[in-house]
């Protein structure tokens, strides 16, 4: 069992050390304001939902005489809409506003307003396997609508809670059908290295399939969790991205395709959590596109039996590594007969309600399993890097700070970075361009210098880093509390918890603070 308060401390003790080391962004205010080169020629690598939305903020929100080239490269051999699980858009949803209305009109059109989120336990008094207590329901709508001040701000727009669930192949289809022409993703290429030009004046990308692009002014690595780009940075190389941290959590999630036919599709969508004895459960419902049948999903969330926490307990002979999060591969298809079994053995082994996850488990279309992984939020290695004179490689969305799912922000923040990012790209484009022109100051103070590309990429940094660290720790802590501990060890404890949480407040504002945009 993983000792929380020791590990809370823990954290705590490096996040101090961390702001005590890191040099803040005032501390740069030293560095010469030598005039550069626009950027001009972006390299993004991956085409998840962060490097999608690094494109489209790019292309939308530079000025038409920097003439923005970006390029999107994957190591896949290309997208496919089925593969992924549901996800719910809250933050990242109005950062998609910031970026092209259009889009995030279409983004909704293609999910469903999620309505409802509740949790609910076996019943201690007179418990059966179909009585479940009710330990925290929230009414989305009217959470966000009466919080007020930066929540409301942020998640109401044009009269609408934007709060939405939608399939991830379904979002990223609208991602990649509306991009601009000149912005394709290039397919089967995975990053080997990044080679400065000899003339320094950028820097090349060279793929293992030997072909050889650019030469960029910057290279934006959104490649997941193995990040080739993060490597760079971390080593100055391209290694085997073995930066990731796995939790010891494992998620089966099963998904079954709507009928178009019927006339009871649901057009709102809300989410139930059951807890257990081990594990717990999820079921909802997700928008997959306009005008197509909205998705069901189950999930079932389980701590790994050689693991305590991310510390391995045992060793198997011949033991597989386990799968990464969805958001990093999409081929982690299991034989669906065999997964839809063994998913519903468990489901009813942990004492969770097979009448209400049961169903869509045996009618599901697709089945996977993966293994949750996340970055160390504290390394001082930072999210960016000096390549050449001028050319810099910077990390967004999952590369930067892979995070565990159970806050449902992953998506969110990565689209959150994508807009950020772009804006300090801008403001630097501005600055070298001549279209800068300083704030107005008050009497008695000092008029503001243009900013650096050096410090401009800290800045985005610094804002990105405290939301995307504290929803990591939050979710890391609350992925192992929720699953009850080994053979449900804690899980009436965990129920109380939550029940207490819901009663005071706790639990919303968790919720809506992770959820509410960073901007």
């Amino acid at each position: 069992m993983i000792d929380l308060p020791a590990l809370i401390r823990s954290l705590i003790l490096v996040a101090v050390a961390t702001c005590m080391c890191a040099d803040p962004v005032n501390s740069l205010s030293s560095v010469a304001n030598k005039p550069g080169r626009p950027i001009k020629k972006v390299a993004v690598i991956g085409s998840g939902i962060a490097g999608l939305g690094v494109a489209h903020a790019l292309t939308s929100l530079s000025n038409d005489e920097d003439n923005m080239e970006v390029s999107l490269f994957d190591a896949r051999s290309g997208l496919n809409s089925q593969d992924g699980a549901g996800i719910q858009l809250n933050g990242g949803l109005t950062a998609l506003g910031k970026i092209n209305k259009e889009l995030q009109l279409k983004v909704m059109e293609a999910g469903l307003p999620a309505k409802k989120v509740e949790s609910r336990a076996k019943a201690w008094k007179n418990p059966s396997s179909t009585t479940y207590d009710t330990l925290l329901q929230l009414n989305l709508e009217d959470l966000v609508r009466n919080a007020g001040g930066a929540v409301t701000d942020g998640l109401v727009q044009d009269g609408k809670v934007m709060w939405y669930s939608i399939m991830r192949g379904a979002l990223q289809e609208v991602l990649v059908d509306n991009l601009p022409s000149s912005n394709n993703v290039q397919f089967e290429k995975k990053l080997a290295d990044i080679i400065p030009t000899e003339d320094e004046t950028g820097v090349m990308c060279k793929f293992t399939d030997d072909s050889i692009s650019g030469p960029f002014d910057m290279v934006i690595g959104c490649d997941g969790i193995k990040s080739a780009v993060k490597d760079y940075i971390d080593t100055g190389k391209v290694q085997n991205g073995n930066s990731g941290i796995y939790s010891g959590i494992r998620i089966k999630f099963a998904v079954e395709d709507g009928d178009p036919t019927s006339d009871s599709n649901p057009t709102t969508a809300g989410l139930t959590q059951y807890f257990g004895d081990g594990g717990y459960g999820l079921s909802g419902v997700y928008g997959n596109g306009k005008d197509s049948a909205p998705t069901k999903c189950a999930f079932m969330v389980s701590l790994d039996d050689d693991y305590i926490g991310p510390y391995k307990k045992k060793v198997k002979e011949n033991a597989e590594a386990a799968d990464e999060n969805v958001a990093w591969t999409q081929d982690a298809r299991k034989g669906l007969e065999e997964g839809k079994a063994n998913m519903l053995s468990q489901v009813i082994c942990r004492d969770l309600p097979d009448f209400e996850l049961g169903p869509t488990i045996s009618n599901a279309d697709r089945f996977f399993e993966l293994g949750v992984y996340f970055h160390n939020p504290f390394t001082l290695k930072g999210w960016s890097k000096e390549l050449s004179d001028g050319s810099w490689a910077v990390l967004a969305g999952d590369a930067a700070h892979a995070m565990p799912p159970f806050l449902g922000q992953g998506a969110n923040q990565a689209l959150q970075d994508g807009y950020t990012l772009a804006n300090k790209i801008c403001d630097y484009n501005d600055i070298v361009q001549g279209r800068w022109i300083a704030p107005p100051v008050a009497d008695g103070e000092e008029e503001e210098e243009p900013k650096t590309l050096k410090m401009l990429l800290k800045e985005y940094e610094r804002k990105r880093w405290f939301p995307t660290a504290s929803i990591t720790v939050k979710s890391a802590l609350i992925g192992y509390l929720e699953t009850g501990g080994v053979d449900g060890f804690y899980s009436k404890f965990r129920d109380v918890f939550f029940r207490t949480m819901g009663i005071i407040g706790v639990a919303k504002k968790v919720l809506l603070d992770a959820a509410t945009p960073k901007l």
